[in-house]
């Protein structure tokens, strides 16, 4: 992947990670402000609704100790008219103020139902307190009806029960009343810790904006160099390209006269020299044939690694045809057999490129072929979840395993050109021809056992259709 890429994905990455960091951020403060709303709808109303209950329980304590005072100035019967009409409407203006602080208890307590997500334990606790506070009502309703109705003894019973409720319920008031509070300042401490977590993703997505503007910077710079990198690599390229034609046709040409030119002394000269004349006719035939197999060679290798076909859908076995068909004296001369195992599938890549590689594969198979045997070539593959192998085996010399790592570099050679010619440059052409396709060459051998050239070609190309194209 190429460093412009790279950088542009990690842009990408970073603006997904602040994106991730602001949408966590939104969220946090989402529920900040729904905990508020919920400190400000249920908490405070809750906290609200359980003072006042306090307050009228209080209240309503007070006025019922004022009704017993009352009433037992009453039962002693030691006041006279005046004074005993002023107690009644006393009496009754106490059953009014304590009719109406159970009216305002009441009030609350619907104002407490309907009231979504109280905690549930809380919601049993008030219902409870509501069922205990009418009981306490009804009963100091009952005393004041009886005293208003001229019963002004209470009797230790009725003050023992009505005490015994009141009890119950400020117990029950004031458990409220402390849950509450505890669930209000839970709230609380959780929005503040919400607060302190929101303010971090802030400076830190803050901070990583402020990085990210510098990389980008960076990044501007960095293209701007790269730009002027590709410029010169571009006019690298044409100079190349101007080399390979002047390699091509000023070299290859007196190469060819060379060769032309030594083959005519050796066929019409040769009675004439003696010995030593002769060998050196054939000296020079035999160092300009390399130079030029050399030289078409490196220029098929400058190609693999700079061309770049666009790719289409091969036939395998059209492919491995033309390789065949490109050395097809070299096999005969060789009497070597060729079995393909069985039929070739249809890939997408290079059709050039996979021809050179099956061509090279096959004529090496043909070159270091055994003295002692005729050449046998097994041509197989297999599909695998990622791609295609293929594999090129033969029954020739072999090769040493310290040695199976070296024959693919350029120029190496394991044997001397007088027992095996060749520019050792075509294994360096199979290897750059599958890097081109993302795939890879190894080799299985022994000395004496043969080879086996097992490549890859990868199943995630795409063909390009390309106009006036035979092969699109």
């Amino acid at each position: 992947m190429k460093t412009p890429s790279k950088i542009f994905i990690l842009v990408l990455l970073l603006l997904a990670f602040l994106a991730s960091l602001a949408w966590v951020g939104v969220r946090h403060l989402a529920d900040i402000l729904r905990e508020f709303d919920h400190v400000a709808q249920v908490d405070l109303v809750l906290m609200e609704g359980a003072t006042n209950l306090n307050d009228l329980q209080l209240k309503k304590e007070i006025i019922f100790a004022k009704l017993s005072s009352t009433s037992e100035e009453l039962a002693f019967g030691q006041v006279n008219a005046a004074r005993g009409q002023y107690l009644a409407d006393y009496v009754k203006e106490l059953g009014e103020q304590f009719y109406h602080y159970s009216l305002l208890a009441d009030q609350d307590m619907q104002q407490i139902d309907q009231l979504s997500g109280v905690p549930a334990d809380l919601k049993v606790s008030f219902d409870q307190m509501r069922e205990q506070t009418h009981a306490y009502d009804l009963t100091v309703h009952n005393i004041f009806v009886a005293v208003e109705n001229g019963g002004f003894q209470l009797s230790l019973e009725d003050l023992e029960r009505t005490d015994d409720r009141q009890r119950v319920v400020t117990v029950n008031v004031q458990n409220i009343v402390t849950r509450v509070w505890a669930l209000v300042h839970e709230s609380m401490d959780k929005t503040q810790r919400w607060h302190q977590q929101s303010k971090a993703i802030f400076w830190f997505s803050l901070l990583l904006t402020v990085t990210l503007g510098l990389l980008l910077f960076a990044f501007k710079k960095n293209l701007e160099e790269i730009s002027k990198q590709k410029r010169d690599l571009e006019k690298l390229n044409q100079e190349l390209d101007r080399f390979a034609h002047t390699v091509s046709h000023d070299i290859a040409g007196p190469l060819t006269t060379i060769v032309g030119y030594a083959a005519y002394l050796d066929g019409q000269y040769a009675q004439q020299l003696d010995d030593k004349g002769r060998d050196c006719i054939k000296g020079v035939r035999k160092g300009a044939t390399r130079l030029t197999v050399l030289i078409k060679d490196m220029l098929e290798l400058t190609k693999m690694s700079r061309v770049k076909n666009p790719y289409s859908r091969v036939a395998v076995q059209e492919v491995i045809d033309a390789a065949m068909a490109n050395c097809e004296f070299m096999i005969r001369q060789a009497n070597a057999r060729i079995e393909i195992e069985r039929k070739m599938p249809e890939i997408v890549g290079d059709r050039i490129k996979i021809t050179a590689v099956f061509f090279n594969l096959i004529s090496n198979a043909v070159k270091f072929a055994r003295p002692d045997l005729s050449p046998v070539i097994k041509i197989g593959w297999n599909e695998t979840r990622e791609g295609y192998e293929f594999y090129v085996q033969d029954n020739g010399i072999g090769i040493a395993k310290e040695h199976q790592q070296e024959i693919f570099e350029i120029f190496k050679r394991l044997q001397p050109t007088d027992i095996n010619p060749g520019s050792g440059v075509g294994l360096a052409i199979v290897q750059a021809a599958l890097e081109d396709h993302g795939g890879h060459v190894r080799v299985e051998s022994s000395v004496g056992q043969g080879a086996k050239f097992i490549f890859t070609i990868p199943k995630n190309l795409t063909a390009v259709k390309v106009r006036n194209s035979p092969y699109s």
